[in-house]
Formats: structure tokens, C-alpha cells, sequence
């Protein structure tokens, strides 16, 4: 059998299976088919074509061509990552494109209905293959304000050309440059120099504030917010690797195990500076409202270990939740600092000696400290009893 053939036994691959290997040239594809009816949709405001026969929609393809294509657009990188959403709302370009070629039917409108099509004919058989993401999470959402603010920009543009003449001054709203200007600054609420002089044309405008104003304040929060939160990332990390350069004979907490949190208190109390490198951002961010240094990274790979300045730092104290990644911790701290003091605390007896071979300085077990001390505590007698219980 020719390689990569099929045995006649051998069920079809899975949709997703399919799919994951074909969806970044479905989200191309939806991304180039987006790109070409915007363009068509400008050839035709620009070169205006004759309608195959009169309706009075004759002339409209413009816009509805270049929402369906700014839509796809939008959602081009969603069809990638497998977005059921998106899969849903990439239905919305054929009818917005399809409905325009029937009722108002030339080269242009005709040539984007097919395109658009063309584009769900693709992304039909893989369906089911959708699964990434949720139908209400963020994802959904921020989709859903980005469809709702196209479909306010279509509204507004249709209906500014359609009652273009109950508009002043004189003689109104006259071509899809017209109808953009007004839609854009009256949703963002900016004020248009044109002003409705007929009721019905005062209910359209006052329905497209309704409808546009918290549309387009969202689209502006959705886009533009993930570009905010980046920016300041990136802001937070540099100030964070500031910091980190300013440290000097510093120690350095591995781990978050109830002992880590003890030893940077009682490091605190002392005036010696310290910072705790653990996986755990939750139990960073606790620790960082408490006032404590902190780093997410993996404290047993040698880039986050030289990101909290091991090669300036006095001494290391591992404690991880097992001790299995303690002693890997430990191994590589040895490899980057030969001369460094590294106090490692185990959890289990067993791991003591296995620590030290790691090239763990101390290895203690915080049992038989606790043990040790206990019993002193209770075999005391008289004045030295009461000095233990205060203890």
C-alpha cells in the first residue's frame, strides 16, 4: 500500500484531526476572501455598476460587501484556532453578501455572494472539528461586540443613504463617503454636521445611538484592550528585572511550601533581603500583597534561577513541594554556583542523604527539627519548662 493511504478497514480521520492540520489555510483563505470583498466592495462605490435589474436597493452592495469582508477578516484568526464561535459567526458573510446579490444584482455583488460562499463551502465538512473555546467565555464575547459594532457601522450606513434627503443642509447625505462620516461621528458621539429635519429620520438617528454608542465603546475596549494589558506586561517586567538587577547578597527562596514562607518572614525580621522563585502565580500574588519579593519561574531551570540573581545571592533555600523536584533544584543551583550555600528541606527522611550528594550544603528535615524540639520541650523540668513552653 502507497504510504499515506488509507487501509479500506481504517475509520476516516476525526473532523478535529482533520481539521488541525487545515485550519491555518482556512483561516487564509477566510482572511483573503475578507481582504477581496472589501476591495470589491470599494470598486463598486467607486465605479458604480449598472444592476442587473431596478430595485430599490440598486447601488447598496458597497457596504454590506465591505462589512462581510471586514467580518471575515476578524474572524480569520479565530477559524485558525478552531473557535466554534467563529465557525458560527462566519455564516453572517454569505447572507450579508448573498442577500445583496439578489436583491441588487451586478459584477461586483455577484462576485462577493459567491466568494463569501465559497468560503462556508470550505469550512462546512470540518464542522464539528470546532471544539477549541468556549460559546460564552471571553472569546465568544469579544467576537459577538466586534460583529454587533460591524452591523452598527452596516445600519448606519444603509440608513443615512437611504433617508439621505430628510437630512440638512441641503441636499443631505449624498454617497457612501457621506453616510460613513455621519455613521462614525455619531456613534462615536463626536456630532455630525448633519442634522435630521423629518421625524422619521430623528428615530433613526436616536435607534443608531441606541444601538451604536455602547457597540462601538466595546469594540474600542475589546480591540484595544489586550494591547494595554501587553504594554503594561511588559512595563511590570522590566520594573520586576530592575529590581532583581539591584539585588546583592540576597537569598533565594525556592518553592512555596508552608517552610519557604516561614524562612522569608524570619529573613525579613533580620533585615536580609530575599526573594521567593516558585510556579505558583496565585500563591505569588498572596505572597507579593504581603509585601514579599517574588518571581514566577521554575526554580530548577537555569534561566529563571539567573533572572532572580543567583550569581550575586548569598545563599539558596530549597523548599518544593516534593522532594523530588527539590533535589533537581538543587542540582542545578550547584551547576551555575559552585561556591554558593545551598539549605535544602526535605520532606521524607529518605531524601536527606540524596540532597547532599545533589550538592545540597544542608539538608534538613523539618520533622526531625520539629521532633527534636518537642521533646526537649517535654522533658524539661521547673523554670527551664516555662522558658520551653514560651518558646
Amino acid at each position: 500500500m502507497l504510504p499515506g493511504r488509507r487501509r479500506p478497514s481504517e475509520p476516516p480521520p476525526a473532523p478535529s484531526f482533520r481539521l488541525r492540520s487545515r485550519a491555518p489555510y482556512l483561516g487564509a483563505a477566510a482572511a483573503s476572501v475578507g481582504l477581496l470583498l472589501v476591495v470589491l466592495g470599494f470598486l463598486s462605490a467607486t465605479f458604480v455598476p449598472t444592476d442587473l435589474y431596478a430595485d430599490p436597493l440598486g447601488g447598496y452592495d458597497p457596504p454590506f460587501d465591505v462589512v462581510a469582508g471586514l467580518l471575515l477578516m476578524a474572524l480569520s484568526l479565530r477559524i485558525r484556532d478552531r473557535s466554534p464561535v467563529a465557525w458560527i459567526f462566519s455564516l453572517l458573510a454569505p447572507t450579508l453578501t448573498v442577500f445583496i446579490a439578489v436583491v441588487s444584482p451586478n459584477p461586483y455583488s455577484i462576485a462577493a455572494g459567491v466568494a463569501s460562499s465559497l468560503v462556508v463551502a470550505a469550512i462546512y465538512p470540518y464542522r464539528s472539528g470546532f471544539f477549541r473555546g468556549s460559546g460564552t467565555g471571553p472569546e465568544a464575547t469579544s467576537l459577538l461586540v466586534v460583529v454587533a459594532a460591524l452591523v452598527s457601522l452596516l445600519f448606519g450606513m444603509v440608513g443615512a443613504r437611504w433617508l439621505a434627503n430628510q437630512f440638512a443642509p441641503p441636499p443631505g447625505i449624498q454617497g457612501w463617503g457621506d453616510a460613513l462620516y455621519f455613521t462614525i461621528t455619531t456613534i462615536s458621539t463626536n456630532g455630525s454636521n448633519y442634522t435630521p429635519t423629518t421625524d422619521t429620520a430623528r428615530w433613526y438617528v436616536v435607534t443608531l445611538i441606541l444601538l451604536g454608542v455602547g457597540t462601538f465603546l466595546s469594540a474600542v475596549v475589546v480591540l484595544f484592550l489586550p494591547f494595554l494589558e501587553r504594554r503594561l506586561e511588559g512595563i511590570t517586567q522590566r520594573l520586576e528585572r530592575a529590581q532583581m538587577d539591584e539585588l546583592r547578597d540576597h537569598v533565594i527562596i525556592c518553592g512555596l511550601a508552608p517552610e519557604a514562607r516561614a524562612t522569608a518572614e524570619a529573613l525579613r525580621s533580620q533585615g536580609v533581603r530575599s526573594v521567593i522563585l516558585a510556579t505558583d502565580q496565585h500563591g505569588l500574588d498572596v505572597l507579593k500583597g504581603e509585601g514579599f519579593r517574588t518571581h514566577h519561574g521554575d526554580p530548577s531551570t537555569d534561566d529563571d534561577l539567573r533572572a532572580v540573581g543567583i550569581d550575586r545571592a548569598r545563599a539558596v533555600v530549597v523548599a518544593q513541594p516534593s522532594d523530588a523536584e527539590s533535589i533537581l533544584t538543587v542540582i542545578t543551583a550547584r551547576g551555575l554556583h559552585p561556591q554558593l550555600r545551598i539549605v535544602a528541606i526535605a520532606t521524607s527522611e529518605s531524601s536527606l542523604p540524596k540532597l547532599r550528594r545533589a550538592g545540597a550544603s544542608e539538608a534538613i528535615s523539618v520533622v526531625r527539627v520539629a521532633a527534636e524540639l518537642v521533646s526537649r520541650a517535654a522533658l524539661a523540668t521547673g523554670s527551664g519548662a516555662t522558658a520551653a513552653g514560651r518558646t
